[in-house]
């Protein structure tokens, strides 16, 4: 089952750290992330909000390097970008996590003014003539209209401007009910070829964080970090061209699997993995898959679409040797792509003990073990795939 957020406490708290962050972050934009002059800048003249496409106005004040700023009227709203020069990727709208690594999107102050939810956005952006577009996440609205233009990855890359279109997010848990809205957008264009993911779309209406930077799991999954407040049904969007599935080893789109912490969601309570199959053009780009993961249990959780393959061989720690308790705790090392774990410990042949289903590299025998006698023990991970090999057999007696 997915893990509940672990403290109420601190979703209460977040505000007002996100506020202290956001000034940090303009008072002094060098100290908490390399900012430059990068290939991805926002036109807000260019860009437009509102069912009448209303254009963005830039504030007279002068924005933090390597932003652009906007005002939206009254409170003299903004939706602030910058161009993170270490980590290769573009933000728009409010950062934070900034001071422990790759920027991630989170509530904008968007939320606050005339961007309501339900707010249509035409985002227009220059970029370098060959500089590729890894992929776009969004915190926005995925039942509305989410595209990119152009969306072919080649042409992408080969073009000075493209345009983001996306709607205003009601937000999973706002700061003040339903009062305020999300949006924010995250665009990597790493040279890393592991985090290219051709020009794919990844959407949610979680709040508070909302999404980390794409990145590929060590088995070759198309996904990313998200969070969001548990108890209120959200969902994540991953939007993916024919080509970019073809890369990954898919003939039958159909079999793309969806994954919660590497575990399959397909019938899971409170989660589901829905393939509504080749766009339309009215949803999402026309041509691409799009799968979608709801649950109403989120917290911090790798969220994954591909075929998830069987977890490396375990490798036990201890008991090993003579030992002096008869309800030993025996561990092991974590094993790549495990789920879970099963343990076996033995006489000779015969099977004293089987634990299943253990999800910390620890278990605490669960009855007392014969002395003075030789036993064995082995343990194996285990996901959706099936098990893994189980690790070579220790040999431990107890005094």
């Amino acid at each position: 089952m997915i893990r509940r957020c672990s403290s109420a406490r601190s979703l209460r708290l977040l505000p007002a750290l996100l506020g202290v962050l956001l000034l940090t972050m303009v008072l002094a934009p060098a100290a908490l992330a390399t900012v430059g002059a990068g290939p991805i800048t926002w036109l807000p003249a260019d860009s437009t909000y509102g069912v009448a496409e209303t254009p963005f106005v830039a504030l007279p004040a002068p924005a933090p390097a390597g932003a652009g700023a906007t005002s939206l009227g009254p409170g003299a709203a903004y939706g602030a970008g910058f161009w993170d020069d270490g980590r290769e990727v573009y933000v728009m709208g409010f950062a934070n996590n900034m001071l422990m690594g790759m920027p991630v999107i989170a509530e904008t102050e968007l939320g606050v003014t005339p961007l309501y939810s339900g707010v249509p956005l035409k985002l227009v952006f220059q970029k370098t003539a060959g500089q590729r577009v890894d992929s776009v996440a969004l915190l926005g609205d995925p039942e509305a209209l989410v595209s990119i233009d152009p969306a072919d990855p080649a042409v992408l890359t080969a073009a000075t401007q493209f345009t983001v279109r996306a709607t205003v997010a009601d937000p999973v848990q706002s700061r003040s009910g339903d009062v305020g809205a999300a949006f924010g957008l995250s665009v990597d264009c790493s040279s890393l070829p592991a985090r290219d993911f051709q020009a794919s779309l990844f959407v949610t209406n979680m709040h508070w964080l909302d999404i980390d930077p794409p990145t590929f799991s060590s088995a070759g999954l198309a996904g990313l970090s998200a969070h969001g407040s548990s108890g209120t049904e959200a969902t994540f969007d991953g939007i993916f061209a024919p080509a970019f599935l073809t890369a990954m080893g898919f003939t039958d789109f159909n079999e793309v699997q969806g994954y919660v912490d590497l575990t399959a969601v397909t019938g899971w309570t409170g989660a589901a993995l829905t393939v509504p199959g080749v766009g339309d053009g009215s949803l999402w780009p026309a041509g691409s898959w799009k799968y979608r993961i709801t649950n109403s249990n989120w917290c911090t959780h790798n969220i994954l679409f591909g075929r998830l393959t069987s977890p490396a061989k375990a490798s036990g720690v201890s008991p090993k040797g003579t030992i002096g308790i008869t309800r030993p705790t025996f561990k092991w090392k974590k094993a790549n792509l495990a789920a879970k774990y099963e343990v076996r410990v033995y006489r000779g042949s015969k099977l004293l003990l089987k634990k299943t289903g253990a999800s910390l590299p620890s278990w605490k025998a669960s009855k007392a073990l014969p002395r003075k006698v030789y036993l064995t023990w082995k343990v194996r991970a285990v996901n959706s795939a099936g098990p893994g090999s189980f690790s070579t057999a220790l040999k431990f007696k107890i005094r």
